[in-house]
């Protein structure tokens, strides 16, 4: 943890946490051309600003090596001056390549139509969730994302959160969620074809039960 620091998320870093997921992600491999690629990855991005009311990044050597978002219910999102221009981002993946936007489109949608099947199966109700957490590979084994966890549990529990939730897959280190605490709920299968070619994952629900 040295010389990292840990502060709010700002209207500079969006570009600094776009290059740590494609850099963990590996987006390149399935979304050819760089606009493109940068419009995925800021339409996703977008989605997870739109709701977010918490937001830390890990800072190290003045870059953005590691994030976490998360939110609240009824708490005004604090994030959305941060989005990009959605409408930029889908034009020109509307003119990107048959295959680049079968390839988005299969990522965005069985991913989310797998979260609503897991929420849904649930019953009760959640006070928030912990939204997205990623740490870029020189951030990783430094103890940055426990960090970053914690600073967004003290704010669970500031907001009188009781039980909050995350959704992870097998393209995650969702171990590290286990060994903070968390409880695998439910998962279920989904497969993607990129190129053609299926590729098979598991998605989790966890659930995390504050202490008061």
């Amino acid at each position: 943890m040295d010389g990292v620091v840990i502060r709010d998320v700002e209207t500079g870093d969006v570009p600094g946490i776009k290059k740590v997921i494609c850099e963990v992600w590996n987006w390149a491999s399935i979304i050819e051309g760089e606009d493109a690629l940068d419009a995925a990855v800021g339409l996703y991005l977008n989605q997870i600003l739109y709701n977010g009311t918490f937001g830390r990044v890990a800072v190290l050597g003045g870059r953005v090596v590691g994030v976490i978002f998360g939110y609240v219910n009824d708490v005004e999102p604090k994030y959305r001056m941060l989005l990009e221009d959605g409408t930029a981002h889908a034009l020109t993946l509307l003119g990107a390549s048959e295959t680049v936007r079968k390839s988005v489109h299969e990522s965005f949608s069985k991913v989310e139509d797998a979260y609503e099947k897991l929420l849904g199966s649930m019953d009760g109700e959640y006070d928030g969730t912990l939204d997205f957490l990623i740490l870029g590979k020189e951030a990783q084994g430094l103890g940055i994302g426990k960090s970053l966890w914690l600073a967004l549990k003290d704010y669970f529990l500031e907001n009188n959160a009781k039980a909050v939730y995350l959704y992870s897959d097998t393209e995650c280190n969702f171990g590290f969620y286990e060994s903070q605490g968390f409880e695998r709920k439910r998962e279920l299968e989904a497969t993607f074809f990129f190129g053609g070619e299926p590729y098979v994952t598991k998605q989790f629900l966890y659930e995390y039960r504050l202490s008061q």
